[in-house]
C-alpha cells in the first residue's frame, strides 16, 4: 500500500501552520508599505496636474485639504493635517489663493482625492492647501507632505515624505531625511 499515515501528515500540516504563522507578520507590513506609496502616488499625480492645469488654464490652481465627513471622522484641529484627503480647485477670481466659495463650486473642482482609514496624511506647518500660479510654480517653496500608518506614527519603517522643491522638483524620501 501507498500514501501517507495519519502522523505523517498532521506533521506536514503542523510545520505548514507554523511557517504560514511567520509569513503574515512580514506580509501585513508589505501591505501597510504598499498602501503608503499609493497614497504617495496619488499625491504625487495631483501635484503634477495642478502644475499643468494651472499653467494651460492660465489661473492659479490648489490641493486644498478636504474636511471632516460622515466618511471620515478625523481630527483635523490642526490645519496641518489632511487625513480625510484632498481636492484640486480652481482659483477662479485669480487672488492666489482658494477661498471656501470657489471649493463650493463643482465646476471649480478638477478632482477629489480621499485617503484611506488608517493612514495619516500631514503637510507640516503649511496650512490647508498649497497653489500653483499660472506658471506652474507653487506659491510657497519648500513645500513637503508625510504620509504615515496611523498605527506606526510618523516614525514607522513605511512612513514616507513627499517633497516639493523651489523649482518644481518633486521627490519623495523617508522620513528623518532633509527634503533640500
Amino acid at each position: 500500500m501507498s500514501g501517507f499515515t495519519l502522523i505523517e501528515v498532521l506533521v506536514s500540516l503542523t510545520i505548514l501552520g507554523v511557517l504560514a504563522a511567520l509569513a503574515v507578520p512580514s506580509f501585513s507590513e508589505s501591505i501597510k508599505s504598499q498602501r503608503v506609496k499609493a497614497i504617495k502616488d496619488d499625491l504625487i499625480a495631483s501635484l503634477e496636474l495642478a502644475r499643468v492645469e494651472a499653467i494651460r488654464r492660465g489661473v492659479s490652481v490648489g490641493l486644498v485639504r478636504e474636511p471632516t465627513s460622515a466618511s471620515c471622522v478625523v481630527d483635523l484641529t490642526s490645519d496641518d493635517k489632511w487625513s480625510c484627503g484632498w481636492k484640486l480647485v480652481v482659483d477662479a477670481d485669480a487672488n492666489g489663493a482658494i477661498s471656501d466659495a470657489e471649493q463650493a463650486v463643482v465646476a471649480n473642482v478638477l478632482q477629489t482625492t480621499t485617503v484611506p482609514a488608517g493612514f495619516d496624511l500631514s503637510h507640516p506647518n503649511l496650512g490647508k492647501q498649497i497653489v500653483f500660479g499660472i506658471w506652474g510654480q507653487a506659491v510657497v517653496t519648500g513645500q513637503n507632505f508625510v504620509i504615515s500608518n496611523t498605527q506606526d506614527g510618523s516614525s514607522g519603517a513605511s512612513t514616507l515624505k513627499v517633497c516639493l522643491g523651489g523649482a518644481g522638483k518633486i521627490r519623495t524620501v523617508k522620513v528623518g531625511v532633509a527634503c533640500s
